[in-house]
């Protein structure tokens, strides 16, 4: 018995292994039928010592009696950029990429694509008008793996995960609501760093290596070799990483004050610093041979930091830009037309340390900048991003390109264009099916509005694009108060490390971050490290007192909503908590009058008490028709632990405690799916903005704690009704509608008598009329 039992495991094992191992059948093309004047030729490196030769449209080789597939893989020789076309049983010819194996004869590639090949089928392969010269050598069929690497090139179409979030703008708008956790955040710590930074030459160095009077041209010529012999390949190939402590950083950006953390996944130069299940050449395959989105993931969440990846590749920058200048060669010099590396191909490696690696996965095949959207690149570039979705589960993921397609940089159309949907619907609904049902992640995109609005030729979506995702701009600030919340992203130096460079001191930071926090807006700080990975002791010490500052202000920073104003160049202001506060930038400690805190305002109300954070020098203060006027009766104390003395003396926060301390329409805990946020009125609401709807059935929920509530909000002609629940129960309708001039501010529902607790309300939009929410009066 005992030997029959170890009989029928051994042989499940068998079935098991025989079950494990991919499903596939091979099939010589030498002893398929020729179509033309296809024609055989021996190759004694191909796997039954003959190829089959296409070189010109019309030739072809069909073969008979193919298995039930789903896969399929063509092993080719060419030396050419382009397609051939496959068709099944003489059906419409699906289009297949293929790129140079580096000659015609004795070196092979595999083009694998998704095709769905009946049992007994016929399968043939054809050159048509413009497809290119390939030999072929066999073709493998299968179900599922066919135990090859995955063709980057021929991506099946990326699919959407399904979920409650469609590609489609409007949708989008309707239903996304920025997470709690990112109002709350404000400040963000981003390490761009990547091969480029090993060299120390600056930003978008492997771009210019290849440009020959450029600065980068000439310091790799100089320091590692010209870019035909010696390319980027080789600055990621020699990219040391050696004084790396991910710890240490991780404790800076924490003391530094920064509430999420945002990892360089891939820049322009396409190489993917993690566990890259599409991209080979990776920071874990080549150079440092370490996966540094995963080590940085885990340092973050370790410290309760909200975690990032940034994408760089998009296609306009990638495929049009960094990619098309690497074909190129020295147009003078003793080098003169010899192609830079980007044309090496996966036999040129034969024997050194990038054997069985394709430079086209790195470069890109040679191409022109043409709708860069449309190229196979594009696909490519979705899977990518979903990978590291995947593994990593990021709470934010950002993007250095428009989200829109109407703008031209360097001769390339930027943006993401149609593809912007789909990546966001993904990554939402995918972040939904980790964090348990719940919409907890931002996407940052750029040139949504402003400058550089990336939507001139379809303005009719910006307001709903503006709902959709949290936008975010590179070292330019909103100039005014916005609706939505945005990023705007900044270098403490340079973007990659440049030897030499200067530092933004302490306190140019904290004037930016509060720029940014005054007008809706968060900011992500990149701290440029050493190639090797490393900080100077100019910006550690820097980091240092941007925290030991904001640990003392941060109730004016964290959790902050915009004033009706923001200020100007010496003071800026915000809430939180019924509080208001005044940042001042430039303050001598003389007397000094706030203006924007004037008596009668339409949202500060009388002044109670006025304190200087990390101060508690007693202070005299006015408030009349002419502002707040604040008298400081003794010579303040410095800021404790700051090194910058103008910072720690000159850069102070004022708390205002005043008796109208509403609940605006956008302060935490507000949730308003569908509705439109309004700022900037001018109208006398309360904080100068709105949120409204003119969607029957939209819903404005918040929880509040106490006994009685009253509704905030306009009246005006032609305004609907709305009906106002708590806990989920009818208390109260109200008519917004009157005749005769717009009245702001009006009570117009009151609810009292509610038992001690925390309830939630909720305003619903009931119709005929649009409808607004300005604020809730709590008792």
């Amino acid at each position: 018995m005992k030997k029959f039992l170890i009989c029928v495991l051994i042989v499940l094992g068998f079935s098991f292994l025989a079950e494990a191992k991919p499903l596939k059948h091979s099939f010589e093309v030498e002893a398929a039928k020729l179509i033309g004047s296809a024609s055989k030729a021996p190759d004694s490196k191909a796997s039954g010592g003959y190829v089959v030769c296409l070189t010109k449209s019309g030739e072809g080789v069909k073969l008979f009696n193919i298995k039930a597939s789903n896969k399929l893989a063509i092993c080719y020789a060419s030396v050419s950029v382009g397609t051939i076309s496959i068709a099944v049983n003489n059906q419409s010819a699906h289009k297949v990429n293929i790129h140079s194996s580096g000659a015609l004869m004795g070196s092979f590639l595999y083009s694998i694509i998704d095709i769905a090949i009946p049992n007994n089928a016929s399968l043939t392969i054809s050159l048509a008008h413009n497809d290119v010269a390939v030999n072929i050598d066999k073709i493998i069929v299968g179900k599922g793996d066919l135990g090859l690497p995955p063709d980057i090139w021929n991506l099946p179409p990326f699919p959407v995960a399904s979920g409650s979030y469609s590609a489609d703008w409007k949708k989008l708008s309707r239903i996304y609501t920025v997470p709690e956790w990112w109002r709350e955040a404000k400040f963000g710590a981003w390490s761009h760093w990547d091969p480029q930074s090993m060299p120390e030459q600056s930003d978008w160095y492997s771009r210019g290596m290849y440009m020959q009077d450029n600065k980068q041209y000439e310091y790799n010529l100089k320091s590692f070799g010209h870019p035909s012999e010696y390319g980027y390949k080789d600055i990621c190939h020699n990219w040391v990483i050696d004084k790396w402590r991910p710890e240490e950083l991780m404790d800076l950006y924490v003391e530094m004050g920064a509430r999420y953390f945002m990892a360089m996944g891939v820049h322009h130069d396409n190489f993917d610093c993690w566990n890259s299940t599409y991209q080979p050449w990776n920071s874990v395959n080549v150079g440092p041979k370490q996966d540094i989105v995963c080590i940085w993931e885990k340092m973050a969440r370790q410290r309760g930091l909200r975690f990032g990846i940034g994408f760089h590749n998009t296609p306009g920058r990638t495929w049009g830009q960094f990619m098309t200048v690497r074909y190129t060669s020295d147009k003078t010099g003793p080098k003169q037309g010899v192609p830079y590396d980007a044309l090496q191909t996966i036999l040129d490696g034969k024997g050194k340390w990038w054997d069985g690696m394709d430079p086209v996965d790195l470069y890109g095949p040679k191409h022109d900048k043409k709708d860069p959207l449309h190229s196979p690149f594009a696909n490519q570039f979705m899977w990518r991003v979903d990978d590291a979705i995947t593994k990593y589960h990021p709470d934010m993921i950002y993007f250095d390109d428009h989200a829109g397609d109407s703008q031209i940089d360097l001769g390339v159309n930027m943006g993401l264009g149609f593809l912007a949907p789909s990546l966001i619907a993904n990554y939402y609904n995918k972040s939904l099916q980790w964090n348990h049902g719940k919409m907890d992640v931002v996407i940052n995109l750029k040139a949504v509005g402003g400058r550089y609005n990336s939507f001139q030729n379809s303005p009719q979506l910006l307001p709903l694009v503006d709902r959709s995702l949290v936008k975010s701009t590179e070292a330019d600030i909103e100039p005014e108060i916005t609706a939505y919340p945005f990023q705007t992203e900044t270098s403490i130096a340079e973007w990659h490390y440049l030897t030499g460079q200067k530092y933004m001191d302490a306190k140019k930071v904290i004037g930016l971050l509060m720029q940014n926090v005054s007008r809706n807006g968060t900011m992500l700080l990149n701290i440029t490290q050493h190639g090797r990975g490393d900080l100077d002791s100019e910006v550690i010490r820097i980091c240092k007192d941007i925290g030991a500052w904001l640990k003392i202000n941060g109730e004016a920073v964290y959790g902050s909503r915009p004033f009706e104003v923001f200020g100007d160049n010496t003071v800026l202001y915000t809430r939180n908590q019924a509080n208001v506060y005044a940042t001042l930038l430039e303050w001598d400690g003389n007397p000094v009058t706030l203006s924007a805190l004037h008596a009668g305002g339409t949202t500060l109300g009388k002044v109670s008490k006025v304190e200087i954070l990390g101060s508690d020098r007693p202070l005299k203060f006015v408030q009349d028709d002419k502002g707040l006027t604040i008298k400081p009766e003794e010579p303040l104390q410095i800021l404790p632990e700051i090194t910058d003395q103008s910072l720690a003396s000159k850069c102070r926060v004022m708390r205002i405690t005043h008796d109208k301390g509403w609940f605006n329409d956008d302060d935490p805990g507000a949730k308003a799916p569908g509705w439109l946020r309004k700022c900037n009125l001018g109208t006398g609401d309360f904080n100068n903005d709105l949120t409204t709807s003119d969607t029957s059935g939209d819903s404005w929920t918040c929880s509040f704690i106490g006994n009685n509530i009253s509704i905030i909000a306009p009246k005006e002609v032609g305004a609907g009704k709305i009906e106002v629940l708590i806990d989920g129960k009818t208390r109260a309708t109200a008519d917004l509608s009157i005749i005769g001039a717009r009245k702001a501010q009006q009570v117009v529902c009151e609810i009292s008598g509610l038992t001690p607790g925390e309830h939630t309300v909720s305003i619903i939009n009931i119709g005929s009329g649009p409808v607004a929410v300005d604020a809730l009066i709590v008792r």
